[in-house]
């Protein structure tokens, strides 16, 4: 069976090492060779402490193992569109939507 049929929807929960609970989670659906990230929160006591930039560093390779080539997003806000730039995610040409090819 190919990727291409298939529709992976996954939730990534990052949790607090020091307190061992949820700082927040980011959920993504996969489609093909693509991701979109539709889904995120922390928590406020974790804002503004790059937890969603590291766990970006570590899904980017994981993905290109998996035979993703892009994650898409949409944003909502003019602080998450520059956070998400600072991740490295460019704008598309369509309001409010941005990806990330991963080389």
């Amino acid at each position: 069976m190919s990727l291409e049929n298939v529709l992976l929807d996954v939730t990534v929960t990052l949790i607090d090492n020091n307190v061992q609970e949820k700082a927040g989670q980011l959920r993504y659906i996969i489609r093909g060779s693509d991701a979109e990230i539709f889904d995120t929160y922390l928590f406020p006591e974790y804002r503004r402490k790059k937890m969603m930039s590291s766990l970006l560093k570590k899904m980017i390779p994981e993905l290109k193992l998996s035979g993703i080539s892009k994650v898409k997003l949409k944003y909502f806000d003019e602080d998450a569109r520059k956070a998400w730039e600072k991740m490295g995610f460019q704008h598309t040409g369509k309001q409010g939507h941005m990806e990330l090819h991963i080389q």
